[in-house]
């Protein structure tokens, strides 16, 4: 058993085997009491919590025995879609605004947020529904008649301070003011660090450290599914960051991560998986929807694979929804194994190169005696915008060349022109590949096939797996070719991969001799 973190504000901390006081009964008991659920199968009916929303409430009203201060002012809150997050979230906004005073501040601020003005309103609409709703409409409602409810505001009807705001962040502003609770909802809409709608987010956190409570400075609680790239998305880094924590609280001591998601290593083609993965993501299973249902959407045409593994199972996955893997999120992960090429292997060199700002990858391919080919990839990232070609050079001319026989090096003439006719003259074969529409559409469809049939080893490179996953598929009337997604992510080593695979099985014929070694191959 071990010690707590102690609270950041007095540095009291509980003893050995001692928990941290909580107002998680007050909460619970206030919002039960008080408010209804709104629009849906139990509309009206008295707000019941269940239990993984009890624990939640008793762990975000921990604090410090001493100074009173709230041990969390971040929480990070994750499920399946239908869990019932937005509702849950709703509730706590409230007892936040009008509940007991140990509880709500003097003037209460919240601010509530999503990617778009309509999200936002669900999370602000099921909050006014709970309270009558905008005309008092809503009679069921024990609190009906105490609040005005407006289209972006919800107000004391008696004139006290405070208020709930609806904020959207595709306006790209605040409004200002000093929240004591910023609640965002569906992160996974709002882009990676530093795009225009995660400034929003930014913007409003830092507004909740200039409001100072009796409890301490404001708070901020996000809500979210699972997205599709934790490298380049602001809810990648909150959920890295919450693994993190957990494994060291130290990191982030006054963060509270409530994730729930299945677990690896599970055979999705298995409904019991499938089962277990549904029940694992969210605490809903079979409350407000029934687990078999779930189970029997995998596989419809109408609802690709990687679409059920992050609303159903709330995992992350790694290919975005334009990419050419969508339809076989786990295809990559499933070629890791021993992608050890030995020294002085016949080996083909892919380059894809860039003048700046784009990256520029090397990779290294060796068809090993079972017939799958080992691959290894090294990727460059532009520094002050331009990438040194010189660096690219020596590591293939002392690296590679000194640990490998390089039988081919494959490049796209457009960027490697003058660097190519170096090596050359140091005895390189250099053979070009154009990457024209013409030679990449059956390069492409032939790498898919290759990784789909496991014909691929790789040694889980993260670099190498984020470039492969990122590569948007581009239909055209013969096949399809490859290009950045939406996202924007690099995929250049993914462009190395289609080469180098086409140039080991497929050689073009008026190359066949200089491709020689490779005959017995093919």
């Amino acid at each position: 058993m071990t010690r707590s973190e102690p609270c950041t504000g007095c540095g009291w901390a509980p003893g050995l085997g001692e928990m941290w006081p909580s107002l998680g009964k007050l909460a619970v008991r206030w919002i039960q009491e008080n408010l209804i659920f709104p629009e849906g199968d139990t509309f009206g009916q008295p707000f019941r919590c269940r239990p993984d929303q009890k624990l939640f409430l008793y762990r975000w009203y921990e604090h410090c025995k001493n100074c009173g201060q709230w041990r969390y002012d971040e929480g990070v809150r994750g499920a399946a879609t239908g869990d019932g997050k937005t509702t849950f979230i709703a509730a706590l906004a409230l007892l936040e605004f009008a509940g007991p005073p140990q509880i709500a501040p003097v003037s209460p601020l919240i601010d509530i947020a999503a990617a778009s003005f309509e999200q936002a309103d669900e999370l602000f609409g099921k909050a006014g529904q709970m309270i009558g709703g905008r005309d008092d409409e809503i009679t069921e409602a024990p609190l009906c008649g105490f609040f005005a409810v407006y289209e972006k505001r919800i107000q004391f009807r008696d004139g006290r301070p405070g208020e709930i705001r609806r904020v959207a962040a595709v306006a790209g502003t605040n409004e200002g003011g000093l929240p004591h609770l910023f609640i965002c909802d569906e992160v996974h809409e709002w882009g990676d660090v530093g795009s225009n709608k995660a400034r929003v987010h930014t913007v409003i956190s830092k507004s909740t450290n200039k409001r100072n409570t009796q409890r301490g400075c404001g708070r901020v609680l996000n809500l979210s599914t699972a997205g599709f790239d934790k490298n380049h998305s602001l809810l990648g880094a909150m959920y890295k960051r919450g693994l993190r924590a957990l494994r060291d609280p130290s990191i982030a001591p006054r963060l509270l991560f409530d994730w729930q998601e299945a677990p690896d290593g599970l055979d999705y083609d298995n409904p019991a998986d499938r089962a277990i993965a549904v029940k694992a993501g969210s605490a809903a299973a079979g409350v407000l929807w029934n687990v078999a249902d779930r189970v029997g959407d995998w596989g419809k045409p109408s609802f690709p694979r990687h679409e059920w593994l992050r609303y159903y199972a709330n995992k992350w996955v790694d290919v975005t929804d334009d990419s050419w893997l969508k339809d076989h999120p786990n295809a990559w992960d499933a070629c890791a194994g021993d992608a050890t090429v030995p020294e002085r292997a016949d080996v083909v060199v892919a380059i894809d190169m860039a003048l700046r700002r784009d990256s520029v990858a090397v990779l290294v391919a060796w068809r090993r005696p079972d017939g799958r080919i080992a691959v290894k990839s090294k990727v460059w990232m532009p520094a002050d915008g331009k990438i040194d070609h010189l660096q690219v050079v020596d590591y293939i001319r002392h690296d590679l060349a000194s640990t490998y026989t390089v039988v081919e090096i494959t490049y796209d003439p457009r960027f490697f022109e003058v660097p190519s006719r170096m090596l050359e003259d140091e005895g390189f074969n250099m053979v070009e590949f154009p990457q024209s529409v013409e030679r990449m559409t059956p390069a492409c469809g032939q790498a898919l096939e290759v990784i789909l049939d496991g014909g691929v080893v790789h040694d889980g490179d993260p670099d190498l797996a984020s470039h492969v996953k990122a590569a948007a598929l581009r239909p055209n009337e013969r096949g399809f070719t490859l290009s950045k997604g939406k996202s924007k992510s690099k995929i250049d080593a993914c462009i190395t991969l289609v080469i180098a695979l086409w140039r080991i099985l497929a050689p073009d014929p008026e190359e066949e001799q200089s491709a020689e070694p490779w005959a017995a191959w093919v």
